[in-house]
C-alpha cells in the first residue's frame, strides 16, 4: 500500500507541475519515476510489473479511441502518403544513424522503429487545446497517427517473433488481421448499437466498455500476440462518434490514473545515461526535429495540403510516440536489446515530447512558409483583371447561402479554402477557387484582395482574420468576419471589421451590407 500511495502522491505532483508550467505530462511522469528510483524509494517488483502491464494496456486503449477512420475519409490518399513516408523514411534514417553511431543491426532496427511514429496522445491533446481537431490538417494528422500505430503494432508482432522464423511471423500477422476485422465490426455495427441504442445506465455502460477491452486483450493472448495489439484495437472499435465521447467520459479518470502509473514506473527503469547514450540520444533527437518536418512538408505539399497545413503537420509530428517506449520495452523484456537502447529511446522521448510543442507554433510556421518558395499558391486565371469583386476566405455550411446570393445578383466571387476537396468541388462547379491559407499574404495577392469590394471570412481561426485586416490596412475593403466569442468580436470591431457570431448571422450581415451599398431595392432571394 505504501508503494501505491507513493505513486498517487508523485502522480498528483506531476499533474500540478503540468498545470503550472504547461509541459506535456509524459516527460514529467518519466522524470518523476527516475526521481523515485534515484531517491532510493524503489517500488515493489510485483506492484511495478502490474502497473506496467495494466497501464500499458489502458494507454494504448485510450490512444485507439482517438483514431476514428471516418475523420479523414476524404483525405485517404494524403493520409496514406504522409503516414507511410514518415514511417519508412524516418525509420530508415534512424536505422542508418544508429548504425553509424556503433549500435548492432538489431538494436538499430528497434531504434528506427521507435522513432518512426509520433505521439497520438500528445498530438490529439494539442489539437484539441488549439481547437484544430476538425480542421483539414487535424483530420489528416489523426489519420496519419492511425496508419503509423497500426504499422508499429504489426512491426512489434514481427520483431517479437523474428527468432522463431517465418511461419511464426505469418501466424502472428494472421492473428492481427483477424483482430483488425473484429475491431472494424465493432466500430461499424456492434459498439454503436450497444452504446447508443441499448439505453444502458452509466455503471453498466462503463463495465461494458471495460469488458470490450478485456475481450480483445484475451483474444490477443489466446493468439499469442502482445496484449497491446488487442488493447489498441479495442480502442479503435470504440472510436466512432459519438461512441468515443461517451466512452472517454466514462473511463477518463481510469485511463488518466493508469497512464500516470505506467510512465512513472517506466521512468524508474531508466538508468543514469552514460556520455555515449547522451550523444546517441542527442543525435536522434536532432534528426527527428529536423528530418521529420522535411519529409512531411515535402510529401504533404505533393499530396495537396497547403503549405501551412504541411508545415504544421510536420512540426507536430516531430516527436517520438508512447509506442516508442512500448517497442523498446518489449525488446528489453524478451532480451533482444540491451538496457542502453531503452535508456536512449526514453531520453529521446522526453526530449522530443518536451521540445516539439514549444516549437510547433504559428510563429515558426509562418517563418518556414516564407522560406519555402515552392509552397507559393497557384496563380488564378484572370485574377489581374479583378476589381470590385468579393473574396470569401473559407467555405463552410453557411457560405453556400452567401455564395448563392452573390451569384444571383451578378457579383464576381473568388473563394479561398485550405481543403483541397472543397476547392476541387468548387472548381468543378465553375467557381473560381484558390487552394491555400486565407491569411497568407501571397494568397491574398493572388485573389486581388486589396482590390476587392468586400471580404467575407469564415476561417476557423479568428486570429487569421485579424492578420488579414492588419495586412490590408484601414483603407482596405470591408470585412465581415465570423467569430466565436464576444472578446474576438470586440477585437474585430476595434480593427474596423464587422463581426458576426454564427454562419447564419454571417449571411444576414452580408444581406445588410449589400442593401447599404446597393440600396434597399437590392435585396436578394436565395430560395
Amino acid at each position: 500500500m505504501i508503494d501505491v500511495a507513493l505513486l498517487f502522491l508523485v502522480a498528483a505532483a506531476a499533474f500540478a507541475i503540468r498545470r503550472v508550467f504547461h509541459i506535456p505530462l509524459i516527460p514529467i511522469f518519466l522524470l518523476a519515476g527516475m526521481g523515485i528510483r534515484y531517491a532510493g524509494l524503489a517500488l515493489d517488483e510485483d506492484v511495478a510489473r502490474a502497473a506496467l502491464d495494466i497501464g500499458l494496456a489502458v494507454l494504448v486503449f485510450g490512444a485507439g479511441m482517438e483514431l476514428n477512420p471516418k475523420r479523414f475519409g476524404e483525405h485517404q490518399r494524403t493520409v496514406i502518403g504522409v503516414g507511410l513516408a514518415q514511417f519508412f523514411f524516418v525509420g530508415a534514417g534512424g536505422v542508418l544513424l544508429a548504425r553509424l553511431l556503433g549500435t548492432s543491426w538489431l538494436s538499430a532496427l528497434y531504434i528506427g522503429l521507435a522513432i518512426s511514429t509520433s505521439s497520438t496522445l500528445i498530438i490529439v491533446r494539442l489539437l484539441k487545446s488549439r481547437q484544430q481537431m476538425f480542421e483539414p490538417f487535424g483530420r489528416i494528422l489523426t489519420g496519419v497517427l492511425l496508419i503509423q500505430d497500426l504499422l508499429i503494432i504489426l512491426m512489434i508482432v514481427i520483431l517479437t517473433r523474428l527468432p522463431e522464423g517465418g511461419l511464426s511471423m505469418a501466424r502472428g500477422t494472421g492473428g492481427l488481421a483477424a483482430l483488425l476485422v473484429l475491431s472494424y465490426v465493432g466500430l461499424r455495427w456492434v459498439m454503436p448499437h450497444i452504446v447508443l441504442r441499448m439505453k444502458l445506465d452509466q455503471e453498466t455502460l462503463g463495465l461494458t466498455i471495460l469488458v470490450v477491452l478485456f475481450v480483445f486483450m484475451g483474444l490477443a493472448h489466446f493468439m499469442d500476440l502482445p496484449i497491446i495489439t488487442g488493447a489498441f484495437l479495442a480502442g479503435v472499435s470504440l472510436s466512432s462518434f459519438p461512441v468515443n465521447s461517451v466512452a472517454r467520459g466514462l473511463i477518463s479518470s481510469v485511463t488518466a490514473f493508469f497512464m500516470a502509473m505506467f510512465f512513472i514506473v517506466l521512468g524508474g527503469l531508466i538508468d543514469i545515461p552514460s556520455a555515449q547514450e547522451w550523444a546517441l540520444a542527442g543525435a536522434l533527437t536532432l534528426f527527428i526535429l529536423v528530418f521529420t518536418p522535411v519529409v512531411v512538408i515535402l510529401i504533404g505539399v505533393r499530396m495537396g495540403l497547403t503549405a501551412r497545413s504541411s508545415i504544421e503537420s510536420g512540426l507536430l509530428l516531430a516527436m517520438t510516440s508512447e509506442f516508442s517506449l512500448v517497442v523498446v520495452l518489449q525488446g528489453l523484456l524478451i532480451g533482444q536489446i540491451p538496457a542502453e537502447v531503452f535508456n536512449v529511446i526514453a531520453l529521446v522521448t522526453v526530449l522530443t515530447m518536451t521540445v516539439t510543442p514549444l516549437i510547433a507554433t504559428d510563429r515558426t510556421t509562418w517563418r518556414l512558409m516564407h522560406l519555402l518558395p515552392s509552397t507559393a499558391p497557384r496563380k488564378l486565371d484572370g485574377a489581374g483583371a479583378l476589381r470590385g469583386h468579393i473574396v470569401m476566405l473559407g467555405y463552410g455550411k453557411g457560405s453556400s447561402i452567401v455564395l448563392k446570393a452573390l451569384k444571383k445578383v451578378g457579383h464576381e466571387v473568388v473563394i479561398v479554402n485550405d481543403d483541397p476537396v472543397v476547392v476541387r468541388d468548387l472548381r468543378n462547379q465553375g467557381i473560381p477557387a484558390v487552394h491555400g491559407e486565407g491569411s497568407d499574404l501571397r494568397v491574398l495577392e493572388v485573389v486581388g484582395a486589396d482590390r476587392a469590394r468586400l471580404i467575407i471570412s469564415s476561417m476557423r481561426r479568428v486570429s487569421d482574420a485579424e492578420n488579414v485586416m492588419k495586412r490590408l490596412g484601414p483603407d482596405g475593403p470591408t470585412l465581415i468576419i465570423r467569430v466565436f466569442d464576444p472578446e474576438s468580436a470586440e477585437r474585430i470591431r476595434a480593427l474596423g471589421g464587422i463581426p458576426v457570431m454564427s454562419a447564419d448571422a454571417a449571411a444576414d450581415a452580408f444581406m445588410k451590407w449589400h442593401q447599404q451599398v446597393f440600396g434597399e431595392g437590392a435585396a436578394v432571394d436565395v430560395e
